[in-house]
């Protein structure tokens, strides 16, 4: 049984994501942006990364505006066709970080509310 354990750790550390903290050891900054962008999360301010940064490695300077542009390229990664159609398919009126979508192109409403009516469909309605 203990081997079956140290098996899985050891596949299991293989395939850990680069972390945060290497990224910033790393200064890099884009990839960082776009790791948090592409979860679908709102991007850390600056101040707060600018503490992170000095409490990692104190000796590196933080490049917020290359971060923010790794934040919007993962961000649009994120708010694909297919994650507007499942917001839909969970009735979500407020599409959250991918309301920038909502201007853009009439795609993503399609596909918004293709996964609405379906939703609504299978509900039976409200």
């Amino acid at each position: 049984m203990s081997v079956t354990i140290i098996l899985i750790s050891l596949l299991s550390g293989c395939s850990t994501p680069i972390s945060t903290q290497r990224l910033i050891t790393d200064e890099n900054w884009s990839q960082l942006g776009f790791k948090k962008g592409q979860r679908g999360e709102n991007p850390v301010a600056e101040l707060a990364l600018q503490k992170t940064v000095s409490e990692v490695n104190d000796t590196v300077n933080l490049d917020y505006d290359t971060y923010l542009k790794g934040y919007q390229k993962g961000l649009e990664s994120y708010c694909s066709l297919e994650q507007l159609r499942q917001m839909g398919l969970e009735m979500k009126m407020d599409w959250g970080v991918c309301e920038f979508r909502r201007e853009g192109e009439g795609l993503y409403q399609v596909y918004w509310k293709q996964g609405f009516d379906r939703s609504m469909s299978s509900d039976g309605g409200w």
